[in-house]
């Protein structure tokens, strides 16, 4: 997948601004969309990034203490495959166990990896369902599953007990509750109730999921000002490893990306 980077006056100058670009990203831009803004100005960025998020739904402050946008910094004492970390951050979804799940997420580029790495990874997970056979995609559409809710969160309901990794149909505003953290955990027998035979089916089942998942997965690194916009209940998202030698790039000069969610509607 190769995604065209799109001009922001496109859809912040005329009389229908930015409701164009709801229109692009539910429509032709399959769930989502690269934006470039001027790289001068991010703070104005922003604020116009914002502008075009509200045409998608409420955008939410997740986390009230940063606003609506959270900073993803890379910290070299993180785990390296979490958030903050230096490594793969592998495909998933955020707030997975949510009732409430926020359709989008918008990542805004502040500065890239001065070493060349961390690249955005989007994986189609409408594409991967439709790999699987009838017998695993009934057992992901059994509400069985379950997973560690984020703490400290807001707007975004409370978490599921047990929840299905697959809607019956595949339509937009359905949710596919997918993370790859997850299977590791199935393997071991967890996050499923049952007997052996019943932990070691689903395991096998979100496991050829997991593996459809990266045959999907294309990669854009972002430059500073552009804006990744994707529909979460489509699209799983990761991160790719960052360039070596990241302690010895200073805090200032370390990728940094900006985040918010949007609740969006059912369309």
């Amino acid at each position: 997948m190769t995604m065209q980077s799109l001009p922001a006056s496109k859809f912040l100058d005329g009389p229908v601004a930015p409701h164009g670009f709801a229109e692009h990203i539910t429509g032709e831009g399959d769930g989502r969309a690269l934006v470039a803004f001027d790289p001068v100005d991010h703070r104005l960025n922003q604020e116009l990034a914002l502008s075009l998020l509200s045409a998608l739904g409420p955008v939410l402050a997740v986390y009230p203490a940063d606003g609506c946008w959270s900073s993803l910094k890379v910290r070299t004492e993180a785990d390296p495959g979490r958030t903050h970390g230096t490594g793969e951050n592998r495909l998933h979804v955020d707030l997975v166990d949510r009732d409430l799940i926020p359709r989008y997420i918008a990542l805004y580029c502040e500065r890239a990896d001065p070493a060349g790495g961390g690249a955005s990874a989007l994986a189609d997970l409408w594409a991967a369902a439709a790999e699987l056979g009838d017998a695993e995609r009934a057992l992901l559409q059994q509400p069985v599953f379950r997973y560690w809710t984020d703490e400290g969160v807001h707007g975004v309901g409370q978490g599921l007990e047990r929840f299905a990794v697959l809607p019956e149909q595949l339509e937009p505003g359905l949710p596919i509750r997918f993370t790859s953290k997850m299977h590791p955990h199935l393997l071991r027998g967890e996050l499923v109730d049952g007997t052996a035979a019943d932990r070691q089916e689903a395991a096998t089942a979100f496991g050829a999921l997991a593996e459809a998942a990266l045959r999907h997965r294309s990669e854009v690194r972002l430059s500073p000002g552009q804006l990744l916009v994707f529909d979460q209940l489509r699209w799983a998202h990761g991160r790719m490893p960052l360039g070596e030698g990241q302690g010895t790039i200073e805090l200032g000069q370390r990728r940094l990306l900006r985040q918010t969610y949007v609740q969006g509607g059912t369309r």
